[in-house]
């Protein structure tokens, strides 16, 4: 496959409509003419047009969530950050927060723009500890983008006096995704006061908060200490959250507490499915109930349990054969966790498995697409790959463009 043949696609992508494009991509890709380095050059050319192009109102999140392949997608990103529309202030944020460029003065002038996504630049420009009380004042923008800048700016640089408003944050905001955020950042900084407030408030807390408060104790600055807290949890708490607290301090002890391994082994034999998985995933492999377990669970027909227990068992050479079967089985049906089963053979080669992939790609959900364009990356379908490159959702064409190009 010459790297000089003609690539008509090219031209295409920069030019051309989807609908051709999607044709020319399609008969390359019968005839195997896409390889790493084709896919690659296909892949910076839909960014680039997408970059250039995008004007809806999800725009913002698609060039914002473009961090991974920044470098690669430099110039786009930089041409298009000279505007003054919000993919412009997204533009620039995502240079910032990649650090492919410095900053500017100008960066911190859009404190009272009118645009959210200017304002947010501000709050990810204001770094320099001189300048925290902006950030904290953008934590209470009504505006998720810039209250979202900030949170991040508090993310790359922690320091100890953050703990006060990350409580307000982690308690009061009404996103999910900036509460577990404020939780995570309280864990790195090892606050503990901090954390003993939120702890408080663990009767208010949503399941999602309450496990990233889980992992914010079990962070490397706060081990020691939330170690404790996490012990009173795994003692009194007999749902989920008791589970995952066993988890987190068996893989951190070693050996692990007599404890915490009765806790998981009860929650594998009595537990709901959520709690069940934990274990199965937590348990040391010398533990003798964890086999007797992963045994009536690979012969069950409980959806994802079997799946697990399957692929668990695929490492032990007595069972492999029949995980195999039974995964093949699986992954033929209809059932929710089929396509669990063919990811876990079509990483293990199986080009049945890969070609059922490959069939996902048209796939009704845009998240699913774009999870499947990931796995056969990582597989090398370099075809497969290409098609993902002219889903007809902007969503699917930018992160599996950025995804190509930050491997």
């Amino acid at each position: 496959m010459s790297s000089c043949a003609p690539r008509p696609w090219i031209g295409v992508a920069r030019t051309g409509s989807l609908t051709d494009l999607r044709r020319y991509v399609e008969v390359a890709a019968e005839r195997r003419q896409f390889n790493a380095a084709r896919t690659s050059e296909l892949a910076e050319v839909v960014a680039e047009r997408e970059i250039a192009t995008a004007t809806d109102a999800a725009a913002y999140d698609r060039v914002v969530g473009l961090e991974a392949c920044a470098s690669e997608l430099y110039w786009p990103l930089k041409h298009r950050s000279k505007g003054e529309d919000d993919i412009s202030a997204a533009a620039s944020l995502v240079l910032l927060e990649s650090g492919q460029r410095d900053l500017d003065e100008s960066d911190l002038s859009y404190a009272h723009s009118k645009s959210g996504a200017w304002r947010a630049v501000t709050a990810r420009a204001a770094f320099r500890p001189e300048r925290r009380s902006q950030v904290y004042e953008a934590l209470a923008d009504s505006d998720l983008r810039v209250r979202r800048a900030a949170i991040r700016t508090i993310n790359a640089g922690p320091m100890l006096a953050d703990g006060r408003v990350l409580v307000e944050v982690a308690r009061l905001d009404p996103d999910m995704q900036l509460r577990q955020s404020a939780l995570s950042t309280l864990g790195e900084i090892g606050d503990l006061n901090s954390l003993l407030l939120i702890r408080d408030t663990w009767d208010e807390m949503t399941e999602p908060s309450r496990m990233a408060y889980l992992q914010a104790l079990n962070a490397p600055a706060s081990r020691i200490r939330g170690g404790q807290i996490l012990t009173r949890i795994m003692e009194a708490d007999d749902s989920l959250e008791g589970v995952v607290a066993a988890s987190l301090l068996c893989s951190e002890s070693n050996p692990p507490s007599g404890y915490a391994v009765s806790r998981l082994v009860q929650a594998l034999r009595q537990g709901t499915l959520s709690e069940r998985l934990v274990a199965l995933s937590s348990l040391p492999a010398s533990e003798p109930e964890l086999q007797i377990e992963i045994s009536k669970f690979a012969q069950s027909d409980t959806p994802y349990l079997r799946v697990a227990a399957l692929e668990l068992w695929l490492r032990l050479p007595p069972h492999a054969e029949q995980a195999w079967r039974r995964l093949q089985a699986v992954a033929q049906s209809k059932d929710t966790d089929a396509l669990e089963a063919s990811r876990i053979l079509a990483m293990k080669g199986d080009e049945d498995s890969i070609l059922r992939l490959e069939q996902r790609l048209a796939a009704p959900f845009s998240g699913e697409r774009i999870a499947v364009a990931r796995l056969l990356l990582q597989l090398k379908r370099w075809g497969a790959v290409a098609r993902a490159l002219t889903d007809d959702h902007p969503a699917v064409r930018l992160a599996t463009a950025c995804n190509v190009l930050a491997q």
